[in-house]
């Protein structure tokens, strides 16, 4: 595999110059603690905001530090690296202490010239060839309850983006299960999902011999590239398990140290929790089983549980906002400010995701 060894096993650096060189973690993290894959666990020299969000890789329960090094993962489907890279508020204010350590900073300084909130970066070797479609989710481990206006109005949004999106799947989530469609996976979650060639920002492929990007920097690929993968979704990426695939998501809508989204046209920034309610939220990629690509396009069948097979699945959880899930830092402690948590109760009411976050009658629709 020829994943740049800066991009996994050092962190990144910026110099005076603009230049990048690479140095070791285990001489910058003195207080850190090393996970069973060799990744540095620490918040040293990280913005103290960055400490409310728990960002938790579900295959090896261990915790992914934002703003740091590269965060190894190894499963059954694929060896890569994971880069995850979230807005501070140091960038749009000031006022606010700037972080100490190199990489924290070199990233803070890398979305000043950006509106992003975050941006993952993925560079990936697969060992095993896909043979269904891959998405791209976001989903909750239960079901949302939605009052039937909302849900209507939600429903109307998520059906012109599917419209304009091949590919695009969504599901309220199963209701009234038995224990033998629990036992069989014979249900939904509810669940956001995107074919992965048409929801990452940049793909880069990358031949065997030649050195792939660095985590943490820009990744570049053509504007036809971008076009041709947003309009044919499966199939414009030729998947395989010799080249090293480097790809990154981006978006300027969802603030996670925030819990909000903000900057949505029309809409005034809004709670996630007023959507999801105390529940983590899990962003996931998973193979959808006995169907390939092309009969997908035709049958569009549910993503049930039991068809599906999880390549990645990382939790995000909130110090104020959520409970439950793995979030080894916050299990131990209780919530600090209920306020931020809108109850199911509150979803029916006029602190509905429509309500809270539409500045007119039409701004979201």
């Amino acid at each position: 595999m020829m994943m740049n060894e800066s991009a996994t096993t050092h962190i990144i650096n910026d110099n005076i110059d603009g230049s990048f060189q690479t140095f070791h973690p285990q001489n910058s993290f003195p207080h850190s603690t090393i996970d069973s894959c060799g990744n540095t666990i620490s918040h040293c020299g990280q913005h103290e905001a960055l400490k409310k969000v728990s960002i938790v890789d579900c295959g090896s329960a261990q915790e992914m530090i934002p703003n740091g090094q590269p965060f190894h993962i190894e499963n059954e489907y694929f060896s890569g690296e994971v880069m995850l890279m979230i807005r501070t508020p140091d960038v749009d204010n000031s006022a606010e202490p700037k972080p100490l350590g190199e990489v924290p900073a070199t990233i803070s300084n890398y979305f000043k010239d950006y509106k992003r909130r975050f941006e993952f970066q993925f560079q990936i070797q697969f060992k095993q060839l896909p043979k269904g479609p891959l998405f791209l989710g976001c989903e909750t481990a239960s079901t949302i309850k939605v009052p039937r206006l909302t849900r209507g109005l939600v429903g109307l949004i998520l059906g012109m983006i599917k419209r304009i999106n091949s590919g695009f799947h969504y599901s309220f989530g199963s209701k009234h299960l038995t224990d033998e469609q629990i036992r069989c996976g014979d249900y939904e979650k509810t669940h956001l999902s995107f074919p992965v060639e048409a929801s990452m920002d940049r793909v880069v492929v990358t031949k065997p011999g030649s050195d792939a990007p660095i985590l943490g920097q820009e990744l570049h690929e053509s504007p036809e590239s971008v076009r041709r993968r947003r309009r044919m979704g499966f199939g414009s990426v030729d998947w395989n398990t010799e080249d090293t695939f480097t790809m990154c998501l981006w978006n300027a809508y969802m603030d996670w140290i925030k819990w909000k989204t903000m900057n949505v046209p029309g809409c005034r920034p809004f709670p996630l929790s007023n959507v999801t309610g105390s529940q983590p939220v899990y962003l996931c990629v998973y193979e959808l089983a006995n169907v390939t690509p092309h009969e997908y396009r035709k049958q569009e069948p549910c993503h049930f549980q039991k068809s599906l097979r999880h390549y990645a699945r990382i939790e995000f959880a909130h110090e104020d906002v959520t409970t439950g899930g793995i979030a080894p830092r916050f299990n131990s402690q209780n919530i600090r400010n209920r306020s931020c948590v809108d109850t199911d109760s509150e979803l029916g009411s006029e602190h509905s995701i429509f309500s809270e976050c539409c500045t007119g009658t039409n701004d979201c629709v």
